[in-house]
């Protein structure tokens, strides 16, 4: 296994290198990890204005970045022009040959319940809990805190289970927690809990009909998870990949994750999507009945399924022009490896995967397999090649791709999707701190989210908008992707922004199968 020095990464193509050179499995045992466990699961263990005044979104990224680049830290891959990272310092004083640090915080400890699934073959995600607690190592010293509060992380490992969902947020609640992350959940039982409590919830994935539509719970994911990330890939297959690739898209193939919110998130945000282009399914998009000779196909894949080959010749037998899947990391490249054992290629038929299958280590193993894949991600993507990039993403990819090594966070966990999505949740509880004018507790970051109004930047992410959800998707706080190709060594940009919201715009929930 390589090891990574916990200090600046110098440029992304040193990364991949180590990437490159990292033994699978990595257990995740191995790493330095300090967290403060609620009891864990008997499986557990083996991914705007707010009220008060606002500091400008310039000052906020200027004092992210004038922490990180003291006179001791370059960065190379901004391809070696000074002035691309050039910034204030926080203060007027000139930098030192140490970072600046802001004053460590003394106040009492402002506790983050994270409810996250670990050590289950059916849905397991210990880079969530990893980064989650690398940004809080961070803020605590170097970003003064939450209001001069050092985060204390509390962890609770659950199985896919709903008993043990249910599990997890009594001892998060009993524990007095200021605030809950739950990272990804797939039976949305635990809101009740929390709601009785009091207690505010980040939903990190939002995946099922209830992170979609719980009050006191705000659906900051990248894309509004599920929501926008399964519309995004419907719009990104039915319209921009024409152009990219040079095709009539009236064929569409959707291997879906057999789950209980994976059924969800098919039924209502692929199929139907799906049956508004073709005008089966009536609908207020612009695009509802442009396409009416689309057909598509669903097929179930079961996840952590030894083998899939029956349904990747279900795929292939249908012939489509394109094919989207949406999965945890592992069942992804088990699948695309199936793909490629009975003939197929990204060049044969173009492949759109979520941003949930994002492994790094995985698709440099795939090999041509994996070149030419596309891949959802948001704007402000923190895996992008720091090289070109400017003002925000280059701020917060920056952060993310140096902080999070040095504050525990190895180079396989760095270049996973979900290690992005915990860290960045983490970060956006901070910057939303920044504006509370007053003592920082649970209810003036709920307060806060709830005032985004899609003006306040949201660290690796859309502008945050809870404040406008749309009905029935209330808990919603933004719904645009991005997407991006992987050449081989690194993601490439594709399209910078899309949503496929306006496609499920007016239309009934579609829980299960069409009646």
């Amino acid at each position: 296994m390589a090891n990574v020095a916990s200090g600046v990464v110098l440029a992304v193509g040193a990364l991949l290198g180590e990437i490159l050179r990292v033994d699978l499995p990595r257990l995740i045992s191995d790493q330095p990890i300090v967290l403060k466990l609620a009891q864990t699961s008997p499986l557990g263990g083996s991914s705007n204005n707010i009220e008060g005044e606002l500091m400008s979104s310039h000052k906020k990224h200027s004092k992210v970045l004038a922490l990180l680049f003291g006179a001791a830290l370059v960065v190379a891959a901004c391809g070696g022009d000074d002035d691309a990272v050039t910034t204030e310092a926080p203060t007027s004083e000139a930098p030192t040959s140490e970072a600046p640090t802001s004053e460590e915080p003394t106040g009492e400890p402002f506790k983050i319940g994270v409810q996250n699934l670990e050590g289950d073959p059916n849905g397991s995600f210990p880079e969530f809990s990893i980064a989650i607690q690398a940004a809080a190592d961070y803020v605590n010293a170097e970003l003064g805190g939450l209001g001069g509060r050092p985060i204390e992380i509390v962890l609770c490992k659950s199985i896919v289970s709903p008993d043990d969902s249910q599990r997890c947020a009594n001892e998060l609640s009993a524990e007095g927690v200021d605030l809950a992350i739950s990272t990804i959940n797939f039976f949305g039982n635990h809101y009740s809990i929390y709601r009785g409590a009091g207690i505010p919830v980040l939903a990190v994935t939002p995946i099922t009909i209830a992170d979609f539509t719980s009050e006191g719970v705000f659906a900051i994911g990248a894309g509004g998870g599920c929501l926008g990330v399964h519309t995004g890939l419907v719009e990104f297959a039915t319209n921009q990949i024409e152009e990219l690739e040079g095709i009539d898209v009236q064929k569409v193939a959707v291997p879906w994750s057999d789950t209980p919110p994976g059924v969800v998130c098919y039924n209502d945000l692929e199929a139907k999507p799906l049956d508004v282009l073709n005008g089966s399914e009536p609908g207020e998009a612009a695009r509802a009945g442009s396409k009416p000779g689309l057909s598509h196909i669903g097929v179930a894949v079961a996840p952590a399924a030894p083998d899939v080959t029956a349904q990747a010749t279900e795929v292939l037998d249908f012939a489509g022009d394109v094919i989207i899947f949406s999965a945890q990391g592992a069942d992804c490249w088990n699948f695309v490896d199936a793909l490629g054992r009975l003939g197929w290629t990204p060049e044969s038929t173009p492949l759109v995967l979520s941003g949930a299958c994002t492994d790094f280590t995985a698709m440099a193993a795939a090999g041509d397999l994996a070149k030419g894949i596309y891949l959802t991600g948001t704007e402000n993507g923190l895996l992008s090649p720091l090289e070109g990039l400017t003002g925000q993403h280059l701020d917060n990819a920056t952060a993310y791709q140096t902080k999070g090594l040095e504050y525990g966070m190895t180079s396989d966990d760095l270049f996973k999707g979900f290690a992005g999505q915990g860290f960045s949740a983490i970060m956006s509880i901070w910057e939303i701190a920044q504006g509370i004018d007053g003592d920082v507790t649970g209810q003036a970051i709920s307060d806060g989210y709830g005032n985004t109004d899609g003006t306040q930047p949201s660290f690796g992410n859309s502008p945050l908008n809870c404040k406008s959800a749309p009905a029935p998707y209330v808990s919603v706080c933004g719904s645009s992707i991005s997407v991006s190709q992987w050449d081989g060594t690194q993601l490439v940009l594709v399209t910078e922004r899309l949503t496929g919201l306006d496609l499920v715009a007016g239309t009934a929930l579609r829980p299960g199968p069409k009646g």
